[in-house]
C-alpha cells in the first residue's frame, strides 16, 4: 500500500515508463462503446489535458458509427495553439490491463501483475485529433503518482 499525503492509501495497480527521449508515457487500455465489446486502444498520458481526447478512427473500432451524433454533448475546446475545434462526447468503457512501453510502432506489452481496472468514462471525440489523449478526467477514478523513472496508475 501507498500512503498519499491527503491519507489515501492506494495499491499500485499499473506502471508504465515513459520512451526513451519522450516525457510522456504511452499505454494501452481496452474500450468499448458498447457492452463487452472492448478493443484494444493505444494513447498517450496528458495530464495537462482537462478531457480524454479520442480520435474518429477510434469511435469507429468501438461502434460508434456517427461521433458527431453524440447523445451527451457536444461544445468547442481551444487547442494549446488557440485552434477551436469541436467535440463529441460519448460514453465509453475503460478497462485497463498492462502497461505498454513504447509508442504503437514498436510498443510491448509488460509483464501484467496486478487486477484489470475498469471504469465508465464520458469521452470526447475530436474529428482533427491525430493521436488518443488520456486526460485528468481519469483522476476520478485513478490516481497518478509520477516520478523521472515512471508513471503509476494506482487504484483505491
Amino acid at each position: 500500500m501507498n500512503e498519499f499525503w491527503n491519507g489515501r492509501q492506494f495499491r499500485r495497480a499499473l506502471k508504465c515508463y515513459p520512451p526513451p527521449g519522450h516525457p510522456v508515457p504511452v499505454v494501452s487500455v481496452e474500450m468499448a462503446a458498447r457492452p463487452d465489446q472492448f478493443v484494444p486502444v493505444m494513447g498517450k498520458v496528458d495530464t495537462g489535458a482537462f478531457r480524454t481526447v479520442l480520435t474518429f478512427e477510434t469511435a469507429m473500432r468501438l461502434g460508434i458509427r456517427d461521433p458527431k451524433s453524440s447523445p451527451i454533448r457536444v461544445g468547442m475546446a481551444q487547442t494549446a495553439t488557440g485552434e477551436e475545434v469541436s467535440y463529441f462526447v460519448h460514453t465509453v468503457s475503460v478497462r485497463i490491463v498492462q502497461a505498454v512501453v513504447g509508442f504503437a510502432e514498436g510498443a510491448r506489452p509488460e509483464d501484467p501483475k496486478w487486477p484489470a481496472i475498469e471504469f465508465p468514462l464520458a469521452a470526447a471525440f475530436v474529428e482533427k485529433a491525430k493521436r488518443n489523449q488520456f486526460g485528468v478526467d481519469w483522476l476520478h477514478v485513478l490516481c497518478l503518482a509520477v516520478d523521472s523513472q515512471a508513471v503509476h496508475f494506482l487504484a483505491d
